[in-house]
């Protein structure tokens, strides 16, 4: 049997039955197999792309089964997913592969009568796959069905962003690319992307200092990345920091830090010169956090483990970055499970966090500073009503980003707060309010 497949339906029937992160998951279980690249890139294929089209592969098969799906093995039903993934939506996988491959996974646990059922499916849903397209009276259901989100959250979307829900959702199914951000201090974007040729290197669109990798495969082993030449960074996060705009020789808070990747380009765009004290709870992603600085030559930043959903004891800044704690829905062409694990009730929960960190962080700026709130998701919820209850409260203002930032207009919504979209820009989804302390 194909390793691959092997490692991509274990890490599955762990998925469903723990619902812990799924990269995470799949990390852990990838070092213990000892498998080439290539198969490490297929398995991956294979799990995330099964969790990203879970809903409407899941529909898919219940064409050809009497009962739900649920009525299956745990086994049986995840080889099933992974066979009708290959079928449905990797056109390089021969059928007779995904078909065969499927079986012997059934067959190993569950004997010849349940690999007889996956070979009996698997050949329905591969001869009538022109004909499997999700229908429904209801057209959020049918969104939800063809897209594969959860119906609460597309009801959500179709709220905030109108005729534009289904192009966001088909964006947000499609794999991102593989952006990171030039360390200024150590060289130029231009001398990085000759360096990083044989990567197939394209400069962003919008950030002055991001490149795209076309093949990115081993440049993480490079001595480019050990040397701390660049950063693994979106190009939507790179915004939020050139927003900010810290500037040399100035104190800065950056609060929910970990693992670094704006705190880094904050100290890169003060020239390394000045302060940043970075504050993070979890301890684990400190460790993360130092290791990048010093890989970066970064040596500005102090880190404090500190929960910020309490008063801050640090005061003065000039700057101050509240990347909160979110839902990720912005992220979830990176995070596929994302969109399965969160509900509609933990947004709440999460808005509640929000803005208390949010009141906390702004006690500690000095008079005429300005603090950025940002998130990666789009939810109201978590983004306007979250500024819009505290802007206005203690001497405090909202910015309008659209007369401030350096960026085309098609990043900002009606009432100035930025907004990246992956089916607009090409970046991750993430939000930013300005507010300035006077």
């Amino acid at each position: 049997m194909d390793p691959s497949r092997v490692l991509a339906l274990k890490v599955l029937l762990e998925w469903e039955e723990r619902k812990p992160s799924l990269d995470i998951l799949f990390q852990k279980a990838v070092r213990k197999e000892g498998l080439t690249d290539l198969k490490k890139a297929f398995a991956r294929e294979l799990v995330f792309g099964t969790v990203r089209w879970i809903k409407r592969i899941d529909w898919s098969i219940e064409r050809f089964l009497q009962k739900g799906i649920g009525s299956l093995s745990p086994t049986v039903r995840n080889a099933l997913r992974l066979g009708a993934y290959q079928l449905l939506f990797l056109d390089r996988v021969p059928p007779w592969a995904a078909v065969s491959e499927s079986v012997e996974l059934v067959k190993e646990k569950e004997g010849k009568k349940a690999g007889g059922l996956v070979n009996a499916i698997l050949r329905n849903i591969a001869r009538e796959k022109e004909l499997l397209i999700p229908d429904s009276p209801d057209p959020l259901e049918r969104l939800s069905l063809r897209w594969s989100f959860p119906l609460w959250l597309v009801k959500k979307l179709q709220k905030r962003f109108g005729d534009e829900t289904e192009a966001l959702l088909k964006a947000l199914n499609e794999p991102p690319p593989f952006t990171i951000r030039t360390n200024i201090l150590k060289t130029s974007r231009e001398d990085l992307m000759k360096i990083l040729s044989p990567f197939l290197p394209e400069p962003t669109s919008w950030s002055p200092v991001g490149v795209i990798l076309h093949k990115p495969q081993g440049v993480l082993e490079s001595w480019a990345f050990k040397e701390g030449l660049f950063q693994v960074q979106d190009e939507g996060a790179q915004l939020l920091s050139l927003i900010l705009s810290p500037q040399k020789g100035e104190r800065i808070l950056d609060v929910c830090a970990a693992p670094g990747g704006k705190t880094t380009h904050m100290a890169e765009l003060m020239g390394n010169e000045g302060e940043i004290v970075a504050l993070e709870v979890n301890p684990w992603r400190i460790k993360w956090m130092k290791e990048n600085l010093e890989r970066l030559g970064i040596n500005i930043v102090k880190i404090h483990r500190y929960n910020a959903t309490k008063p801050i004891s640090f005061k003065g800044f000039d700057r101050v970055l509240v990347d909160v704690p979110c839902s990720g829905l912005g992220v979830v062409r990176r995070n596929p499970d994302l969109k399965w694990r969160i509900t509609e009730k933990e947004i709440y929960r999460l808005k509640d966090i929000q803005k208390r960190i949010l009141r906390n962080s702004l006690e500690t700026l000095k008079d005429g500073g300005i603090l950025l709130y940002s998130t990666c998701t789009f939810t109201f919820e978590e983004n306007e009503e979250v500024v819009k209850d505290t802007a206005g409260q203690k001497g405090v203002f909202l910015v309008d980003l659209r007369e401030y930032a350096f960026l085309p207009g098609t990043f900002f919504n009606a009432e100035g707060f930025f907004l990246s979209l992956p089916h607009e820009h090409g970046t991750d989804g993430f939000f930013g309010a300005l507010l300035r302390k006077l």
